[in-house]
C-alpha cells in the first residue's frame, strides 16, 4: 500500500534524528527538542530525554552497543538513595506548578510531586530493563499486603481515570521489578498482582469497557483503558472482560489532541482486539490503524527525522516544567510515542515482522 511507503523510511531517519539530539560533550545525554531547549547539558538534568533515546533504539532494533551502554549510564546517574530514578531539575522545576495544581483540584495525595518521582522512576526502570541494565541495587518501596494495595488503590482519583490508571500501571510494573530483583516471591507477585486486577476490575462498565468512576467522555475512558492496559502488559496479565465495547468505544472516539492521545487509542484497540482473535470489526479496525498513520504523519519533520508531540511544535513541559520554547519541530517525546504507536499499528495491520520495529514493555 502507497500510503505505508514513509514508514518504511523511518529507521535510518530516526537515527539521524537520535545523533542530532545526543550530546557531544556529555556522554548519554540527548536534547529534548530540535532546537528549542531552554536549558543544555552543562547542567545534570533531562534524565526523561535519554530515556525516551532508549526505548527509541529498542524499536528500532538496535542492539546493545557501547552507545547503549552510554545512555544507560547517564540515566543511572539520576539514581537516588531510595532506589528512585528521578531527575531534580525537574523535580524542583515542577514543584511550585504542582503545589497550586494540588490545593486547586484538592488532589493532596500528590502535594509534593511525589507522582512525578513515581513516574519517573517506572519509565527509567523500564528503559533499564530493556537491555538489562538495572542498578546493582534496588529496593523500592511497594505495597506489600492486600490492606496496603487497597489503601494505595482507594487513594487515587478514579473521577480522573487516566491519572489513577497510570498510577495502578506503576503500582504493577513495580511488582514486576521486585520480583525480577527478588524483592517478592513468585507466590507473592501473583497474589498481590492478582488482588489489585481484581481491586480495579470493582470499577468496569460493561457498556464501554472501560475503568473509572462518574460519567466520562470517550476520550477519557480510552486514555484510562490505555494505563490500565499497559498495567496488566507489564505483569503479563492481558485478559479482560468487555473487550467487544472497549472496541466500539475505541472506533467511536476520538483522540487527536496530541501525541499521547494518538497512541493510546490505538494501544487499547490492539489489546482488545487481540483477545477477541482479530474477529471482531477487523476491517474497521485496519481502516482505523491506517486512518491513524494519516494522522502520525502530520507529526512528522521529515528533515529533521523526528515527530512533534503536537500537530505544530514540539512540546513545551515536561511534568509541569518548562523546557522547551515549543517550537514548530519534532522533539524525543513525541518521536517515541509516535514510534511506539507505529510499532501496534505494524501489528493491526500484519506487517510487524516485515517493519521490523519492536514494541517495548514499558
Amino acid at each position: 500500500m502507497k500510503e505505508l511507503n514513509w514508514i518504511y523510511t523511518l529507521k535510518d531517519e530516526v537515527l539521524d534524528f537520535l545523533e542530532h539530539q545526543k550530546s557531544k560533550k556529555v556522554k548519554g545525554y540527548y536534547k529534548y527538542s530540535y532546537s528549542g531547549d531552554l536549558y543544555d547539558d552543562s547542567i545534570h538534568w533531562n534524565v526523561g530525554s535519554s530515556v525516551f533515546a532508549l526505548k527509541i533504539y529498542y524499536t528500532l532494533g538496535v542492539s546493545k552497543n557501547r552507545e547503549i551502554e552510554e545512555v544507560a549510564n547517564y540515566i543511572k546517574s539520576f539514581y537516588h538513595k531510595d532506589s528512585q530514578i528521578y531527575d531534580d531539575f525537574i523535580y524542583k522545576k515542577g514543584f511550585a506548578r504542582n503545589l497550586l495544581s494540588s490545593i486547586k483540584h484538592k488532589n493532596f495525595a500528590n502535594l509534593f510531586n511525589e507522582q512525578y518521582k513515581r513516574a519517573e522512576t517506572r519509565q527509567s526502570y523500564s528503559a533499564l530493563m530493556l537491555y538489562d541494565e538495572l542498578p546493582q541495587k534496588i529496593n523500592i518501596d511497594i505495597p506489600k499486603d492486600k490492606n496496603e494495595i487497597n489503601t494505595y488503590l482507594s487513594n487515587l482519583n478514579w473521577y480522573e481515570p487516566w491519572g489513577a490508571g497510570s498510577h495502578f500501571s506503576h503500582l504493577m510494573f513495580f511488582y514486576r521489578l521486585a520480583k525480577k530483583v527478588n524483592l517478592i516471591t513468585d507466590e507473592e507477585f501473583e497474589s498481590l498482582t492478582r488482588y489489585a486486577i481484581n481491586w480495579i476490575d470493582k470499577l468496569r462498565h460493561p457498556d464501554d469497557g472501560g475503568w473509572y468512576k462518574g460519567k466520562q467522555s470517550d476520550r477519557f475512558i480510552v486514555n484510562g483503558a490505555m494505563k490500565i492496559i499497559t498495567g496488566l502488559i507489564a505483569v503479563d496479565k492481558v485478559t479482560f472482560d468487555y473487550a467487544k465495547e472497549l472496541v466500539d468505544t475505541c472506533l467511536k472516539a476520538t483522540n487527536d489532541e496530541h501525541a499521547c492521545d494518538n497512541f493510546n487509542i490505538i494501544l487499547v484497540l490492539n489489546y482488545a482486539s487481540k483477545l477477541l482473535g482479530r474477529d471482531y470489526r477487523q476491517n474497521e479496525i485496519e481502516k482505523f490503524a491506517l486512518d491513524r498513520l494519516v494522522k502520525y504523519k502530520a507529526h512528522y519533520k521529515k528533515e529533521e527525522g523526528g515527530f512533534s508531540f503536537f500537530p505544530f511544535n514540539a512540546n513545551e513541559r515536561y511534568y509541569g516544567a518548562k523546557i522547551t520554547r515549543g517550537l514548530n519541530e519534532a522533539d524525543i517525546h513525541g518521536t517515541v510515542l509516535f514510534l511506539w504507536g507505529i510499532a501496534i499499528v505494524s501489528q493491526i495491520l500484519g506487517i510487524d515482522n516485515e517493519l521490523g520495529f519492536k514494541e517495548f514493555r514499558t
